[in-house]
């Protein structure tokens, strides 16, 4: 029989309790999905931090696995919003994410950003079909149901399609393999694909990488060796919007910002769908209540 579950990377900054938040992800996943084995990726010191503010009866409530990692801090600032006011600059770790093939004890692996918040069990599928064997989301929303920003959709403007490292499906097979070395190369030689595929930024995104990843595999073209996952688009909470209430599991009300008009807030209400929590402040101000409802 199969061991399938999910992996969550997680490596704390000043500025946000990234550990603490694969728990809560990780929780999600237990309360709604079949395939539901869990695995925590992360540093000794964070794995301690963890236990020591959350206890350890919940921590091993929330993770069957844990893998602890020695991992060279990399340079990469990103720039967050909490509100369309407020900006914090952090460093973000995610320069071994490209491993996850190594770190996982799984046959089938679910890899998840830590602010992922599964809601339904949509994403079992995956586990159930042999002919997958990397699967991500290529296209995304809002709470609104609109698309993202012309760069979000695409390199640049008239570039490949972008796919979603936030949700990375993989098996234990050849095609994997490639996939992951494919990452691997366009991490390292990552100023030249950014030249070759004229994607912006000088952050480092793992987004970019899968997208080139899975243009080359693809045939250069639409095809399907990288599958695309059918619960999609991936829908998103963007860093803008803030929850405004948890009345259980799966029913949230959020506050969603106008890009159009970013003085103009509109009243949303989710209901079972699987989301990508961009405002991970707003998510540690509601963690109590997020927590509570799946506990």
């Amino acid at each position: 029989m199969s061991y399938n579950g999910c992996c969550f990377f997680a490596y704390n900054n000043s500025e946000i309790d990234y550990v603490q938040l694969a728990l809560l992800s990780a929780l999600y996943v237990k309360k709604h999905m079949k395939n539901n084995n869990t695995c925590l990726i992360t540093s000794d010191g964070d794995y301690n931090w963890l236990e020591s503010s959350l206890g350890k009866e919940l921590v091993d409530k929330a993770f069957d696995e844990v893998v602890i990692t020695d991992v060279k801090q990399q340079e990469n600032v990103r720039t967050h919003y909490d509100s369309p006011w407020t900006t914090f600059d952090s460093h973000f770790q995610n320069s071994n994410k490209h491993l996850v093939n190594e770190y996982s004890p799984f046959d089938k692996t679910l890899l998840l950003d830590i602010d992922y918040i599964v809601r339904n069990d949509n994403l079992d599928y995956l586990f159930e079909q042999e002919h997958i064997h990397v699967g991500m989301y290529n296209s995304a929303c809002d709470l609104r149901g609109d698309p993202p920003d012309l760069y979000e959709q695409y390199l640049n403007p008239v570039g490949v399609p972008m796919w979603w490292s936030t949700v990375v499906y993989f098996d234990r097979s050849d095609t994997s393999d490639m996939f992951f070395d494919l990452w691997a190369h366009t991490k390292t030689e990552y100023s030249f694909y950014k030249f070759l595929y004229s994607f912006p930024g000088h952050m480092y995104r793992t987004d970019y990488c899968v997208s080139v990843a899975s243009h080359l595999m693809n045939g250069m073209a639409d095809g399907d060796t990288i599958h695309k996952i059918i619960d999609g688009p991936m829908q998103y909470m963007d860093q803008k919007d803030d929850i405004v209430d948890i009345k259980s599991s799966n029913d949230w009300i959020f506050l969603s910002n106008d890009r159009n008009e970013p003085w103009k807030d509109i009243v949303s209400r989710n209901l079972h769908q699987n989301l990508h929590v961009m405002n991970k402040r707003s998510i540690g101000r509601n963690f109590d209540a997020m927590i509570g409802a799946v506990t």
